[in-house]
């Protein structure tokens, strides 16, 4: 693929954030994205207003995480693939948030996409196991109580799945945001970091995760990284996500 490719894909974009990417990705001009994939499993069921579909460069699509076939032709020619889709209870998890990860890469090492941004989540790491927000997103209440017959909770899947695209050879930007919440652009400064365990800051609006994901995506300093993002609610933000936030981002060991 070209590395002038002007079109990005969304996988999820049916969800908040992946909703929010397609947005920021809108509002940019013709000479930074000519083509705006929309990958959602039934095209029909997206609201009318959810999406600006009234720009012709958005194209809503089906496209399916778990299922290859359906992948490759909307990944061919992408500059980049945004991975914002995650599973419901133990099985949805399991398939979506840990063994896409692992299909989406083969397919777009296979068609040559530059990078893969896959949205996880904060303290996904074991290390952070005694984290008590860890243990409540890792426990049956949001894994489903299928996962008591189960080791392995929702967080320790996002890990799994981080690790199988770490691994796949596919260039990687792994970002992982704390708590998301519905506001404006632009109203705290965002914070990066690798830490692998929090974060210091507040919640974090879409709006402002999506910007920081679409900055990324095309930052050489965030290729084949993993970063922790946050916000400080101290500071006024700006409409502009600026690149001297991946300034001192080093790819992952």
């Amino acid at each position: 693929m070209a590395s002038s490719s002007k079109i990005f894909v969304i996988i999820g974009a049916k969800g908040g954030l992946g909703a929010e990417i397609v947005k920021r990705l809108a509002e940019k001009s013709p000479d930074e994205v000519s083509e705006i994939r929309c990958l959602v499993r039934n095209p029909s069921a997206v609201p009318s207003d959810l999406l600006p579909t009234q720009d012709e460069r958005v194209k809503v699509m089906h496209g399916d995480a778990t299922k290859a076939s359906t992948l490759k032709k909307p990944f061919k020619d992408a500059q980049a693939v945004f991975f914002a889709a995650q599973g419901q209870k133990y099985k949805g998890i399991c398939e979506v948030d840990r063994d896409s990860c692992q299909i989406v890469a083969d397919v777009a090492l296979e068609q040559g996409v530059p990078r893969v941004l896959l949205v996880s989540s904060m303290l996904t790491d074991p290390r952070n196991r005694f984290a008590l927000t860890r243990m409540i997103l890792n426990s049956p209440i949001i894994t489903g109580f299928s996962g008591f017959c189960h080791r392995k909770g929702m967080m320790d899947l996002k890990f799994q799945g981080e690790n199988l695209l770490r691994q796949s050879g596919q260039p990687y930007t792994i970002v992982r945001p704390g708590h998301l919440i519905n506001g404006k652009l632009g109203q705290a400064q965002i914070l990066a970091g690798q830490t692998d365990f929090f974060l210091g800051g507040a919640k974090s609006t879409r709006a402002d995760v999506a910007a920081f994901c679409i900055m990324a995506a095309v930052n050489p300093n965030a290729k084949n990284a993993t970063i922790e993002v946050a916000s400080n609610l101290k500071k006024k933000g700006s409409d502009l996500v600026s690149p001297t936030l991946l300034e001192n981002i080093v790819p992952d060991k």
